[in-house]
């Protein structure tokens, strides 16, 4: 399974490093972007609050993983409500993005690598949002587990939820040249994510919020220690 999760790992590393940091870049600015980029913009600004909404207004002494921060947005949120923030992320293109952008928030510190690395130590709430969701699902569920032991409160994460619909249309995205996709992504559903609750976690989960547009569907979760 760690295999599966490295050779994964890199194919995204050297995507987001290579082929699309730019358009991260962009997505994540307030420039003008295309009718479909705007979507996906709004959608993922949605989820950012869904999970900031279940989270403490007062955040100070907390210690938080942005784990895939990218360009460091929700990073950003979490130091305004006084949380210490360690923002990490694959690309180191985009860790270069987040600093630039955060120069006037003192409690976040970035790294590039990987989300995952237990040097980094345990913390309050690990976030994994939009940063599990090209794994497989036992990749998945084992970072959940490996997440929920270093978590002192909880994981907030985010998942692609498996809808007929969904499946169709990642269907016919294969038929797309290859220049032009995104990494795949996989679907998970409730039965899967029930799992959880069999597997070595004293922690209970429940569904926060699904964001639902055409080109941006995500679910929000939270495995909850007991």
């Amino acid at each position: 399974m760690q295999n599966t999760y490295l050779a994964k790992r890199a194919r995204l590393e050297n995507y987001f490093n290579e082929v699309s940091s730019d358009a991260w870049d962009k997505l994540t600015s307030n420039e003008p972007v295309s009718f479909v980029r705007q979507l996906v913009r709004e959608g993922r600004e949605k989820m950012q609050l869904a999970i900031m909404e279940k989270l403490p207004k007062d955040l100070t002494g907390l210690r938080v993983l942005d784990a895939g921060c990218g360009t460091g947005a929700l990073s950003r949120m979490l130091d305004e409500r006084g949380a210490e923030v360690v923002g990490v992320d694959i690309s180191d293109k985009l860790i270069e993005v987040a600093k630039n952008r955060s120069g006037s928030n003192s409690n976040i510190e970035y790294f590039s690598g990987d989300m995952k690395e237990e040097s980094f130590g345990n913390f309050d709430y690990i976030i994994a949002m939009d940063s599990l969701i090209h794994y497989s699902t036992e990749d998945v569920m084992s970072s959940l587990v490996d997440f929920s032991k270093r978590a002192n409160i909880s994981v907030f994460f985010t998942i692609i939820p498996s809808t007929f619909v969904l499946r169709t249309k990642l269907h016919l995205g294969k038929f797309f040249p290859k220049s032009e996709r995104s990494p795949e992504v996989v679907p998970i559903g409730w039965r899967q994510l029930r799992k959880l609750e069999a597997l070595e976690v004293n922690a209970s989960l429940e569904k926060i919020k699904r964001i639902k547009s055409f080109f941006y569907v995500s679910e929000a979760w939270e495995l909850a220690n007991r």
